[in-house]
């Protein structure tokens, strides 16, 4: 169950919040500012990276913006620990879509977590395409260790333009108007 503040509701943990208070402690102002930080904060994009895909000095941003969009990346311990309900709350958060990255096919650091990854993927994507969003939201990508840096970036980044490219999330306006 998903905490809940009064005056502000429920809290997603894909969101990041941050404490600020009003020097006469007006709660309407409160409120209103804290409304305003979840609108604005909401991630566009999150990249869920498994660690066992990171290589020796990658430079890689943990959010940045890209084509006026506010990505976040999440490093994972293994991309097979990624639930299906964990990638459908970023969506139900109002992200235009999500990106995991995990082990090559065959290359899992911890045996069979790259296929586990690949099956959630697959099976949100089939869960988007019964509710009338485009399966694309939800990106599956692979990457070894072992390759160079800079190739993590630009498939990240291209994965993410991607993404972008389908517009906002019907569900992100649709929790706007609420």
């Amino acid at each position: 169950m998903l905490p809940y503040l009064p005056g502000i509701g429920i809290i997603n943990p894909y969101v990041f919040y941050e404490p600020h208070t009003d020097p006469k402690g007006d709660q309407q102002v409160l409120n209103q500012a804290g409304v305003l930080m979840l609108e604005t904060l909401s991630p566009d994009v999150v990249v869920y990276l498994c660690t066992n895909c990171i290589p020796q000095g990658l430079n890689l941003p943990r959010q940045w913006n890209q084509d006026d969009s506010l990505i976040l990346v999440r490093e994972v311990p293994c991309s097979g620990k990624m639930d299906g309900q964990y990638l459908l709350h970023a969506l139900e958060g109002g992200a235009r879509g999500f990106c995991v990255v995990a082990c090559p096919k065959g290359d899992c650091h911890l045996s069979q977590g790259n296929y586990r990854a690949e099956v959630r993927v697959r099976t949100v994507r089939r869960l988007l395409a019964e509710i009338g969003l485009p399966p694309e939201r939800a990106q599956l990508v692979h990457f070894s260790q072992v390759d160079p840096p800079p190739q993590l970036e630009q498939l990240v980044r291209s994965t993410v333009e991607r993404i972008c490219a389908l517009g906002e999330n019907p569900l992100r306006a649709a929790r706007q108007k609420t």
